[in-house]
């Protein structure tokens, strides 16, 4: 059953998530979405290493012992490596984890500030409680 309360809740929720979406970070994150998208280079070398990671997982059902491992692997390497060190794939990525942080950070403050043992996603090290025990509050028996 939908509360008063519950309907508050969402409406909150939504401004909040509205304040995210005019922030500058958000911004910026949009222009850096929209430079890539339009830059062929990124475009072209993207596709390249699409087809040469297609290769990739063709050999990976032989391992080791395809006699081409050796060149699709180097070959997949370089091709995912040229097109994460153009520049503006590399502006989009960087705007990307900052935009992520953002929201990591809202997160936490909403899970922490309803209960100390609120479980939360723990595979992003920024939701680290602290470095040694478990981030979910379970007892999960983990070594950090």
């Amino acid at each position: 059953m939908i509360t008063e309360e519950t309907l508050t809740v969402l409406d909150e929720i939504e401004d909040l998530s509205d304040k995210i979406l005019e922030s500058r970070l958000y911004q910026e994150y949009r222009q850096a979405e929209q430079a890539l998208a339009n830059n062929d280079e990124a475009h072209l070398l993207y596709q390249a290493f699409l087809k040469s990671k297609d290769k990739y997982d063709e050999i990976m059902r032989f391992g080791k012992y395809h006699p081409d491992y050796q060149n699709v692997m180097l070959d997949t390497r370089k091709r995912k490596r040229a097109y994460e060190m153009l520049p503006v794939v590399m502006n989009h990525k960087q705007k990307e984890v900052a935009l992520q942080e953002l929201i990591d950070q809202v997160i936490v403050k909403i899970a922490y500030a309803v209960s100390e043992n609120v479980k939360i996603e723990a595979g992003n090290p920024f939701f680290q409680k602290d470095a040694g025990g478990c981030a979910t509050g379970g007892s999960c028996s983990c070594s950090l």
